[in-house]
């Protein structure tokens, strides 16, 4: 199995991704073989865990291209780390045109592959990207509505309050091409003497 960092154009703007090759085959043949298309949740990069994943795909034999979208990690856009549906869909189904012009990868035989708020976007790029052969959902945000209920469930209304407060604040900055960050992660805790 080998990594190599690779790039493809995205919404006129330029995705990074690591291309994993296979490692020895158990299938027919030795090529062309099938390739997982794969990116991280909400916030995170694909060097945020998911290495593993990939290297165990390539390590069955599989072609991966484990890929950050625009505005997040190695891939461009700014502002930096914007949350967009409709560019991440975007990123995601020019990934898998990507996969599918690499010459040892069976084009008919890609899978997408996404966790979290990525597990939602593997689903809908199965759907509407034509000849997606196979899509792993792993627990997949898909239901903004159910969230938000869960939100209220958990948390309660001062919470949810709180992060429409912040989604505001962000439209109300967009015109003036600013944008309002919210952490994702919680704060390092202090250690305990």
């Amino acid at each position: 199995m080998t990594r190599t960092e690779v790039e493809f154009g995205s919404g006129g703007g330029t995705c990074r991704a690591w291309r994993y090759r296979p490692g020895p085959w158990s299938g027919s043949g030795t090529n062309p073989r099938p390739c997982v298309v794969m990116a991280h949740g909400f916030g995170a990069t694909r060097d945020a865990g998911l290495e593993p994943y990939a290297a165990r795909f390539a390590a069955a034999g599989m072609h991966v291209l484990l890929f950050d979208y625009r505005h997040f990690g190695a891939s461009d856009g700014h502002p930096r780390h914007l949350v967009s549906v409709r560019r991440q869909l975007e990123d995601f189904a020019n990934a898998v045109e990507f996969a599918r012009a690499l010459g040892d990868v069976d084009p008919t035989r890609i899978a997408v592959w996404g966790t979290s708020f990525s597990g939602g976007h593997a689903l809908v790029t199965a759907a509407r990207v034509p000849g997606v052969a196979a899509a792993v959902c792993q627990c997949p945000m898909m239901d903004g509505l159910a969230a938000v209920r869960r939100i209220l469930q958990y948390a309660g209304p001062a919470q949810l309050l709180r992060l429409t407060a912040h989604g505001l604040w962000d439209l109300c900055l967009a015109p003036f091409a600013r944008a309002h960050y919210v952490p994702t992660s919680a704060p390092r805790a202090r250690s305990r003497s």
